[in-house]
Parts: structure tokens; sequence; C-alpha cells
């Protein structure tokens, strides 16, 4: 807990460095995961297991509903849905 403004200051600044951190480490996961998935695609293999890891790649769907025209026009659902994939990578 912070109890003066010197001490403020200081959490503030650990923050934005911590804050700054973290993206760098996720722009470096993102990468290493492109790596994992290009060699198992390179492969055409779904998992992989070696000396002390199990990694697997899914491809996942999301379907989400446009309420705005939902409640704008009431008709079939069907084509108010948005569907996306993307692709789930597991490392245990």
């Amino acid at each position: 807990m912070c109890n003066t403004m010197n001490e403020l200051e200081k959490a503030v600044a650990d923050y934005r460095s911590l804050k700054a951190m973290k993206e760098e480490l996720e722009a470096q996961l993102k990468d290493v995961e492109k790596d994992i998935i290009s060699y198992l695609d390179s492969k055409k293999k779904l998992s992989e297991t070696g000396k002390d890891f199990t990694v697997k790649v899914s491809t996942c769907e999301r379907r989400t509903l446009d309420s705005k025209r939902l409640e704008a026009d009431l008709g079939s659902l069907a084509d108010y849905q948005r569907i996306s994939q993307y692709r789930r990578l597991c490392v245990k």
C-alpha cells in the first residue's frame, strides 16, 4: 500500500515497467506458439509428445449474435450468426 506520493510514484513506475515486460513476453510467447504450430503443420500432425511435454493443436469455433441487428429485426437467427474459427494450443 502506498502512503506517500513518493511511494505512489515508485509503484506507478514499477507498474509501467512490469506492464512493458508483460507485453514483450506475450509477443515472445505468440512467436513461440507460431513456431510450435508451424512444426505440427509441417509434419501434418495435430499432436506431438516429447520427453517432458505433449503439444496439441485444435481448431475451435465461436458463434456470436449481432444483438443490434437482432433487436432491429427479429427475423431468422441464422442471419445474425457470426462464425469464427481459431486454433488452440495446449502444452502439458
